[in-house]
């Protein structure tokens, strides 16, 4: 589904990523995990087009998209999440979702006056699919509220579901559970299964062990911009490696 080659992303002259390479298998959930700076970020951005690399390739589904827009990223079917969450916050819970498919026929003011009909009918597709998105997040009771009023974990399940709204076959989730409450952490982490149980593959960056521990098939580690060891949860709680990355050891 993804596929990572040797890439290296400069900042006057800093490394943030440095010869990473990296592959993601369809219908997974993997975990990149690493401490703070170790360019996990900066990864999802060169991914989403957010960021042009320095050197090497990106791949997704086999087709090379290093020069690509985020744009057309998006509509080869990768969509992503942001660690603060970017909901217009005067519009409510369903038109943020609304908002989200390609190339709404209101969107051109000549449709909107002379094919009144199609947009109407375009719309309450729209408006289906916005609600069946709300109610795979059980989000259905906060429809009518404003983005501005969700807490911070509501903020992080709409942005899931803005996501959702652009039918995605990979999801990039940035810190889905950061400053989220325990109630909310595991609804975030019983819909992140789901995904994955409709086909989709889910490649996040996370800090909360718990979550990386109860829901990722691999997780991959980076240090300091580098790719450093990947396996299974449990073999990457108990690396030696990924201990030291962690509590800033100096390997031998």
């Amino acid at each position: 589904m993804l596929k990572v080659e040797n890439v290296v992303k400069e900042f006057d002259g800093f490394r943030a990523v440095d010869e990473l390479s990296f592959k993601i298998e369809k219908n997974t959930i993997t975990g990149l995990i690493g401490p703070n700076g170790a360019g996990k970020t900066t990864t999802f951005n060169i991914i989403a087009g957010a960021l042009n690399l320095d050197k090497g390739e990106v791949y997704l589904a086999d087709q090379k998209v290093n020069d690509y827009p985020a744009y057309q990223i998006a509509r080869l079917g990768l969509a992503r999440t942001f660690q603060i969450p970017r909901a217009l916050k005067k519009m409510t819970v369903i038109e943020n979702l609304m908002l989200v498919p390609n190339g709404q026929s209101g969107e051109n003011l000549f449709n909107s006056w002379f094919n009144r009909s199609r947009v109407k009918k375009e719309e309450a597709a729209n408006y289906q699919k916005a609600y069946q998105t709300l109610e795979f997040l059980e989000l259905t009771h906060l429809e009518d509220e404003l983005a501005a009023n969700l807490s911070g974990g509501q903020k992080k399940l709409l942005e899931m579901g803005r996501a959702l709204m652009a039918d995605p076959e990979l999801i990039l989730l940035d810190e889905p559970g950061a400053g989220v409450n325990p109630t909310l952490m595991n609804k975030i982490a019983e819909n992140i299964i789901k995904l994955k149980e409709r086909g989709k593959t889910i490649l996040l960056i996370e800090h909360n062990m718990d979550l990386i521990m109860n829901i990722c098939d691999k997780v991959i580690v980076m240090s300091d911009g580098r790719y450093l060891v990947e396996g299974t949860p449990a073999e990457i709680k108990s690396n030696p490696e990924v201990l030291k990355a962690y509590l800033g050891e100096k390997t031998a």
